[in-house]
């Protein structure tokens, strides 16, 4: 029985990989990128390196620059793509879309080798089975940076965690900072937690870890900050900075910060119940009264400063979702959020999953649950098209706010954030009905159903030798 779960859970991967490098998609704002990587290199060849072609103002997309707004990290790939590899759209959007295939990969093989160093190997079914239920099934094979994003900021994880040398840590937090322009401390966060649990692991000391990680995240201030002076004659991203790019008032914002958690339309629980439960089970045992005086609360409270500024962060941003599939911004954060989780609290958490799946009746119903709100990822990946229906069923649709109006804009939002006659989940169903989809769904159900049966066999005896340590009585000396 083991033997087959492992099989189902590596050939379910194994089929996806396989589609996402078939079936790779073009969409958000990559066109847009391409271009502002060829106005780039231009104002390079040029040597103007100063508010190149800068309006002043924002056009009709939003931007005051043909380079763009996005972070340094959606032009990087590119621009080495161009001058290594050909300039044409069609070699430029594959690389994108490997590297987002890649970064999956890479992001299990880390789990894989985290959770084994730090004794929580089974907790890497736990992990996969997070994986394979969430919305990176769909943009896992697309040219969004969401995917590669989740990888670079687990690799941050696991070099802290794993205490690698002070230069590969460094590295590993250059590269997480270029994923956002706002993502600085929230990286930090991650890296000295993860650097915090690998000294209470092994005694040994951080301080040089701690000192070279600083250097990365200095160095990526330094190049995201010359890469917007050649964008904006300024250090910052006078882009974002624009008023009409940020959600007004008070109440709007909090609004939105509910929303990026049950929006059904576009709330991590909706989207990702089984990351938001482990997650939410990592930050309110440790914190819990009869649990407080047991466990270290610190890492508690570092994911659920992370969680909260994040959120907060972006529901002050104009589209808090990224509007097109799921809370497209939080994704990135979430693999990493939960390696720590597991790293810090695996067992607690290996008790209280060994229990809940310790009768086979729980452990399918748990499966029929997760299984449920994973398929719209699936339908999404073999329709991409098919949730376009949900935004064009709002007459008129939300124009941007810098077009038709803030209040105007955040008005229609909020509609279509609560809107439930037919939640954006439903349209994606549509994929399923395909024989692409069908297939596709079976196997990642099988997946799915391994991960349980590894996690419900490997984690009870887990959960009853914390057990057993914690009652017993201290032996005589």
């Amino acid at each position: 029985m083991l033997r087959w779960a492992r099989r189902a859970v590596v050939g379910s991967f194994g089929v996806l990989v396989a589609i996402w490098v078939a079936r790779p998609f073009v969409i958000g704002d990559t066109p847009f990128v391409l271009d502002g990587t060829n106005a780039f290199l231009g104002c390079l060849s040029r040597g103007d390196l100063t508010a190149c072609d800068f309006s002043g103002k924002l056009d009709y997309w939003g931007l005051m620059s043909p380079i763009g707004d996005w972070p340094l990290l959606q032009y990087l790939p590119d621009v080495v793509t161009v001058e290594l590899v050909g300039d044409s759209h069609q070699i430029r959007t594959r690389v994108l879309e490997l590297l987002g295939v890649g970064a999956m990969c890479a992001s299990l093989v880390l789990a894989w080798i985290v959770l084994s160093r730090v004794g929580q190997r089974s907790w890497f079914w736990g992990f996969a089975l997070v994986l394979l239920s969430g919305p990176l099934l769909w943009y896992a094979g697309t040219t969004a940076g969401e995917a590669l994003a989740t990888g670079l900021l687990v690799g941050v994880v696991a070099a802290a965690v794993l205490r690698v040398s002070p230069p590969l840590l460094a590295l590993a937090v250059f590269a997480a900072c270029l994923t956002k322009e706002t993502s600085y401390p929230f990286v930090a966060a991650l890296g000295i937690l993860g650097l915090l649990l690998a000294r209470r692991r092994t005694s040994l000391p951080v301080r040089a870890h701690l000192v070279w990680g600083a250097a990365g995240v200095l160095a990526a201030f330094v190049f995201s900050s010359l890469f917007d002076v050649v964008r904006f004659g300024s250090v910052l991203d006078t882009n974002y900075l624009q008023p009409q790019l940020h959600t007004p008032g008070v109440a709007r914002p909090l609004e939105y910060t509910v929303a990026l958690f049950v929006s059904p339309n576009g709330g991590m629980i909706p989207f990702w119940p089984a990351a938001s439960a482990l997650l939410l089970a990592a930050c309110v045992l440790p914190l819990g009264v009869r649990s407080g005086a047991r466990l270290d609360p610190v890492p508690a409270l570092v994911l659920v400063g992370v969680i909260v500024g994040l959120t907060l962060g972006m529901a002050a941003w104009w589209d808090p979702f990224g509007t097109f599939y799921g809370p497209r911004l939080t994704l990135p954060w979430v693999l990493p959020l939960v390696l720590l989780a597991l790293v810090a609290y695996g067992d607690v958490l290996g008790d209280l999953v060994g229990r809940l799946l310790a009768s086979w009746w729980r452990l399918v119903a748990v499966f029929v649950v997760v299984f449920v709100f994973t398929l719209p990822h699936v339908g999404k990946l073999w329709r991409p098209d098919g949730t376009n229906a949900f935004f064009q069923n709002r007459k008129p649709p939300c124009d941007a706010p810098w077009r038709g109006g803030v209040a105007r804009f955040h008005e229609c939002q909020s509609a279509r954030i609560w809107w439930v006659h037919l939640p954006l989940p439903a349209y994606a169903l549509e994929g399923v009905a395909t024989l692409g989809g069908a297939l596709t769904g079976f196997a990642v159900g099988l997946g799915l159903f391994g991960c349980l049966v590894l996690l419900g066999d490997n984690l009870p005896s887990r959960g009853a030798a914390a057990t057993a340590r914690t009652a017993s009585p201290a032996p005589s000396p």
